[in-house]
């Protein structure tokens, strides 16, 4: 289905550690905007994900211009974990709206060399600082009433991206996709966890 060409480009960027799916969100979201015609383009920047690494990936909308990655404005941010989401709120403006997971993992670098971690409530409250609104969700919470594994994380954040009035596709399209890229035996639990995950926002 053909779209009218956006009259600026929308970088919605995805931020966690590895093993969350991150990256695949990124690229669920890109084929929705690809199956409305509009072109989109996906930078993604990752370290060791096998330690928990920091994952970025940006979906770039209504541009076809590759995006250096860590470098671009960012209009939605979808937050897998409150630490990394932090670290590109710098990425964030007054016309920006996030979404975040409550949940911190600590990197083994601040284990290591014995850093405090900061509380929860004060990076909720430079996230809020940051960027024009931000909504907060208990996405792990989410994942156990559902029975589910930790590593469907993305399929509750994107349920959660659907839900914000400036998502740029339909909650609809982006669950096509996602069936489309589920085996059969999963789709149930994934239907499941993408309306909790709109439901924490919308409800």
């Amino acid at each position: 289905m053909n779209q009218p060409a956006r009259v600026h480009p929308v970088n919605v960027l995805f931020a966690g550690v590895g093993g969350q799916g991150t990256l695949t969100a990124a690229r669920l979201l890109g084929e929705a905007v690809h199956r409305r015609g509009e072109p989109v383009v996906i930078s993604q920047l990752h370290g060791m994900s096998q330690r928990g690494g920091s994952v970025q990936a940006t979906t770039a909308i209504g541009s076809d211009d590759v995006l250096p990655p860590g470098h671009s404005r960012t209009d939605i941010l979808v937050g897998f974990e409150l630490l990394e989401s932090v670290r590109v709120a710098d990425r964030l403006d007054g016309a920006s709206v996030a979404i975040c997971n409550r949940w911190i993992v600590v990197p083994p670098s601040a284990t290591v060399a014995h850093r405090p971690v900061p509380a929860e409530a004060e990076l909720c409250a430079e996230l809020e600082r940051d960027a024009g609104a931000v909504r907060f969700i208990d996405a792990m919470a989410l994942l156990r009433q559902a029975g589910a594994r930790a590593s469907s994380i993305n399929i509750v954040m994107l349920g959660a991206l659907a839900a914000l009035a400036q998502c740029p596709v339909a909650a609809g399209e982006l669950l096509e996709v996602i069936r489309d890229s589920t085996a059969p035996a999963q789709w149930e639990m994934n239907q499941r966890l993408f309306s909790l995950g709109s439901l924490a926002v919308s409800g």
